[in-house]
């Protein structure tokens, strides 16, 4: 708890300022061709990132990790991840240089058909991507440094790279924009300035507080290293498979009305808001604890960590869901509403949120659940219910996408994968571990659940007293008081259905230090 505490902090401070780096990207291009185009341009090398870094340290490198710290030899474990971090670069250099020859083929092949339509689009967007590729080795090494870091114990600099990430893009969106022929060339010029500064950042840490040395040393039959390749090839399209859907749902919308990838995305981000602040840091922290409690055998704690991590997340996950379904299009106008972002803009967003909102659950129960099979070294099951869902996905996309919901579809296709995916996940930790709490946590979804409705009510009350203001400075007023009321609700209503365990965290923290 008190890790997952810093670690949320910070993130706080990063999905905050991730929220000013789309106000920059909305004030600057809107949800229009230069959006999609570098909309588009950092997702391809991000949906690798996720495979070929993150991927495949959460699924694969920290399990084997955590096994050579328990062996207490170091020299062993320097090896290990000398050779290790070399194979990663390199190959992760091989892709990045094959990307770059290949972006053409690959953006006129999938997306060359709607592209295609708006003058110029199709070749900006070859251009953003090709300027991108560089980010995914920068972030590759930078995510293993973070793991090493993890695993130690050591959250807060890896927690604050996200920051320095932001404030890169910021800085150079706006000092760059009228200094370039287009301003989203500005903002990828910030993506690789972070990814330099994210893997700078966190090696006076590791120098400092870890063991660690690493050198180059090409030996990828090195048996460690060949039992976390065994490991990763189904663990990272289970780990994955969320991105998959991204990627594929926005394949689709590049082939629906101008603007379909850009609101897409601006939701995502609102969803990916909840996410990032608490779920990512809760999966993050708990994974090494898995892991050592895997190693030691003990599936009772195990089970235990499971429950703390899925309470934790359900807390969160209800009222935020309800939030984000009842105070969507004003939150929406408050933070884009500007410049090139309309009032079109707006309610192309509100439409896709409306349907990502939905995800928040399913999405957190998976990236809970999942760091369960991985510290046990189980890939292959998350990699089977993985395939499931993402061909679900790409069957309700291509229903959903004809109907007259557009790219709302598309986002209700991937927030129904990901419950389907949550569901079979469930099904087989209980087969696994047993019992972990089935039934209690079923109460406490229920118990929530009203106190979020409780929550939905006063916010409509609110509505009716002081409807919704135009002035921008008033909307902000208005949208603090109801989320600050809403969550004050929420609170109350939870301590009184015997669910409220933000009081019985506090009271254990004093505890703790005392």
């Amino acid at each position: 708890m008190k890790s997952v505490g810093a670690l949320t902090g910070l993130t706080l401070v990063s999905r905050v300022l991730g929220l000013v780096r789309e106000q920059v990207r909305a004030v600057l291009l809107g949800t229009g061709a230069a959006s999609d185009a570098f909309g588009l341009a950092v997702m391809i090398p991000n949906l690798l990132r996720r495979f070929l870094a993150e991927g495949t340290v959460s699924t694969a490198f920290v399990p084997i990790f955590t096994a050579y710290l328990r062996k207490g030899d170091e020299e062993e474990t320097r090896a290990f991840l000398s050779r290790f971090v070399t194979l990663l670069s390199v190959v992760t250099t091989v892709v990045c240089v094959l990307g770059v020859a290949l972006t053409p083929w690959l953006i006129e092949t999938f997306f060359g058909g709607g592209f295609g339509e708006v003058e110029g689009k199709v070749e900006l967007t070859i251009a953003l991507t090709r300027l991108m590729w560089p980010y995914l080795l920068l972030v590759s090494v930078g995510a293993v440094l973070k793991a090493i870091l993890n695993t130690h114990g050591i959250f807060a600099p890896s927690g604050a790279t996200p920051v320095l990430l932001n404030l890169c893009i910021i800085g150079c969106g706006l000092g760059l924009a009228d200094r370039l022929p287009d301003p989203s060339y500005g903002l990828i010029g910030g993506f690789l300035l972070g990814g330099i500064v994210q893997v700078g950042f966190q090696v006076p840490f590791l120098l400092r507080w870890t063991p660690t040395r690493i050198r180059f040393d090409w030996r990828p039959r090195d048996r460690g290293v060949l039992r976390v390749l065994r490991l990763m090839v189904p663990g990272v399209f289970a780990s994955g498979v969320w991105q998959v859907n991204i990627f594929v749902s926005q394949l689709i919308a590049a082939g629906l009305d101008g603007g379909s990838i850009a609101s897409l995305q601006y939701s995502i981000r609102l969803q990916e808001l909840v996410l990032g602040l608490f779920v990512v840091s809760i999966a993050q922290v708990i994974l090494p604890t898995l892991s050592k409690q895997a190693a030691e055998g003990d599936d009772g704690a195990v089970r235990a960590t499971l429950r703390m991590g899925m309470r934790l997340m359900l807390y969160v996950t209800i009222p935020a869901t309800a939030a984000l379904l009842v105070l969507g299009e004003e939150i929406v106008r408050l933070l884009f509403e500007s410049g090139e972002f309309d009032a079109h803009s707006t309610q192309m967003t509100v439409l896709a949120l409306q349907f990502h909102a939905l995800a928040l659950l399913p999405v957190a129960a998976v990236r809970i659940t999942q760091q369960v099979f991985f510290a046990r070294t189980d890939q292959r099951r998350p990699a089977l219910v993985a395939v499931v869902a993402v061909a679900v996905n790409i069957a309700l996309c291509l229903v959903l996408a004809r109907t007259p919901l557009r790219h709302g579809g598309i986002a209700l296709a991937g927030s129904l994968s990901a419950g389907l995916q949550a569901l079979l996940l469930v099904v087989l930790l209980r087969r696994t571990l047993g019992a972990f709490g089935g039934r209690d946590l079923v109460w406490r979804t229920l118990r929530l659940a009203v106190a979020a409705a409780v929550m939905v009510a006063a916010l409509a009350a609110l509505a009716r007293v002081w409807p919704t203001p135009q002035a921008r400075g008033l909307l902000a007023l208005w949208v603090a008081v109801a989320c600050a009321g809403g969550a004050a609700v929420y609170l109350l209503g939870a301590a009184l259905l015997g669910v409220g365990q933000l009081g019985v965290w506090l009271r254990r923290g004093r505890s703790a230090r005392r």
